[in-house]
């Protein structure tokens, strides 16, 4: 007889503070049949309305804890503000339950800290929302790097430009939380280098010996906030990788642009002209379609938790992330 299909992981997401991620993410799960989206938690009624409005899910509350000790909740993707997230963390780990965690895990270290600490005591899975390793691009460039055709990575550039986050869907009152400094360790640079970081660890796979860089207030000086970034890292290995990020962006839009230099070849993309690039060593650029770089958190989580499949970022790599984050901020800020 074939065997029965496992029961779907039950999910429930927390925060919609982050709704960039956390909308996506619901709608996902409640599309996905191995999953269930069991509830919506957010401290603004008509935010989990609208929430459930787009995925069918009845069940919404304004408290954490109804879902934290609710036995029949699997997993939690938390998406509040950066401050809340270690509390909510720790209580789903103590709860022994499977973890989304927003980016960047915490405000502090130490607070990070404590979130390793009991998602490696409960044994839970723990996937960072920063981090893609299974989108069609990042098996892409997983490719090139295993295969040899780059070479040694030598150097290595990432950078995106978007106007300023909006508060909600529509709204007009600016970005809220993200330029709070009680509620972010900070501003454009932070908001995006977190999935540059992650994915620089995983290309280059060398830790960070020296940090510099700058940040401003280039269009937005009243912002308590920067809406500039640029860092320069360089690695053990002698490597050096730039990661710039910013606000100023005509509103509306945003680019993504990156180049990896190796001792082989080179690869870079673009989403302004939708493509990827090759060049080998000694030969001239090809180019072709940009592949996807979606989102694969859910896919991440499901694969840990039904096939044993380990994420390739865990609790540690968000942890480390942070690290690198605040290390460039301490660098460029006295």
């Amino acid at each position: 007889m074939p065997e029965e299909a496992p029961a779907p992981l039950r999910i429930a997401v927390i925060g919609f503070d982050h709704w960039y991620a956390a909308i996506p993410f619901a709608r996902r799960v409640a599309a996905d049949p191995a999953a269930r989206l069991v509830a919506l938690v957010d401290r603004d009624p008509a935010r989990t309305a609208h929430v459930a409005h787009l995925t069918g899910c009845t069940r919404t509350s304004t408290d954490p804890a109804t879902v934290l000790s609710d036995p029949e909740v699997d997993a939690i993707a938390c998406f509040t503000s950066v401050d809340q997230n270690p509390e909510l963390c720790v209580a789903a780990a103590r709860a022994g339950k499977h973890i989304v965690s927003v980016k960047p895990l915490a405000l502090t270290l130490a607070d990070a800290d404590r979130v390793v600490a009991e998602v490696e005591r409960a044994g839970i899975v723990f996937v960072p929302s920063e981090s893609r390793h299974t989108s069609p691009l990042a098996l892409r460039l997983r490719e090139l790097l295993d295969s040899g055709r780059l070479g040694e990575p030598r150097a290595g550039t990432f950078a995106m430009d978007s106007g300023l986050p909006s508060a909600w869907p529509g709204s007009t009152e600016g970005p809220g939380w993200w330029a709070d400094p009680a509620r972010t360790a900070g501003g454009a640079w932070i908001d995006h280098a977190v999935y540059q970081i992650d994915r620089a660890q995983a290309l280059f796979r060398s830790p960070v010996a020296h940090v510099t860089g700058t940040v401003g207030n280039l269009v937005h000086p009243g912002l308590p906030v920067e809406d500039y970034g640029h860092a320069v890292f360089t690695l053990e290995s002698g490597a050096v990788v730039t990661v710039e990020d910013t606000w100023i962006a005509p509103p509306g839009t945003s680019s993504t642009r990156a180049l990896v230099v190796g001792s082989e070849g080179a690869v870079q993309y673009s989403t302004a002209t939708g493509t990827l690039g090759f060049a080998p060593k000694g030969g001239e650029w090809a180019f072709s379609r940009l592949p996807d770089d979606t989102f694969d958190t859910l896919d991440v989580l499901l694969a840990a938790v039904r096939e044993g499949m380990a994420p390739r970022s865990t609790v540690r790599t968000a942890r480390q992330t942070l690290a690198t984050c605040l290390a460039f901020y301490a660098a460029v800020r006295g």
